[in-house]
C-alpha cells in the first residue's frame, strides 16, 4: 500500500491539469444570482436521490454521478419530475478517493437549488459548489433567504 499516496497525488495533477484552464476561474471568483443565471443552461429544485463514483474511461480520476429528482424548474428545459445526473469532479472508489477542491458535494435526501450547465446531455453545476444551495426548513443554508424570496431573485435575473 506504499503506491496509494503517489496513486491520489497523481489523480489530483491529472485532473487539476485537465481543468484548470477551463473552470478555475469559475470556481475562484464569487458570482452574484445574475451571473450563475447568465452562465447557466438550467436552473432546477430537486431531491438528491443517490450518488455513484466511478473512475473515468481512461482510469485517471474519479467523478461522481448525483442522481436528482427535478421537483421545479426555474430556467431552461429540463422536465419537472424528470431524474438527471449531474457530474461532479471526486469521490471514493474501492480504497481510492479523490477530493477536489471547491467542488460541490452532496447528500441524499438533500433538498436543494441547483444552476446547471448543459452540454451534450450531460449536466455539471456552475461554478461548481457556488451554484449549488441547500433548503432546509424552507430556507435557503447559504443565502440566508427564504426559499420564495430566492426563486423571486432568480426570476427577476433572468429576464
Amino acid at each position: 500500500m506504499h503506491h496509494a499516496p503517489k496513486m491520489i497525488i497523481t489523480i489530483v495533477l491529472s485532473f487539476c491539469l485537465c481543468i484548470l484552464g477551463i473552470t478555475a476561474k469559475a470556481v475562484t471568483i464569487p458570482q452574484s444570482t445574475e451571473q450563475l443565471v447568465e452562465n447557466s443552461s438550467d436552473v432546477i429544485r430537486g431531491k438528491v436521490l443517490s450518488q455513484i463514483s466511478q473512475w473515468d474511461e481512461t482510469h485517471t480520476y474519479i467523478y461522481t454521478a448525483v442522481s436528482i429528482e427535478i421537483t421545479e424548474i426555474l430556467l431552461g428545459s429540463a422536465t419537472k419530475g424528470a431524474t438527471i445526473s449531474v457530474y461532479v469532479p471526486g469521490g471514493v472508489v474501492n480504497d481510492t478517493g479523490l477530493r477536489v477542491e471547491h467542488a460541490p458535494e452532496f447528500k441524499d435526501g438533500e433538498d436543494v437549488i441547483l444552476f446547471l450547465t448543459e452540454l451534450d446531455n450531460l449536466y455539471s453545476v456552475t461554478s461548481w459548489e457556488m451554484g449549488k444551495f441547500r433548503i432546509e426548513n424552507a430556507n435557503v443554508v447559504e443565502k440566508k433567504l427564504p426559499v420564495s424570496e430566492f426563486i423571486s431573485e432568480i426570476k427577476a435575473a433572468k429576464r
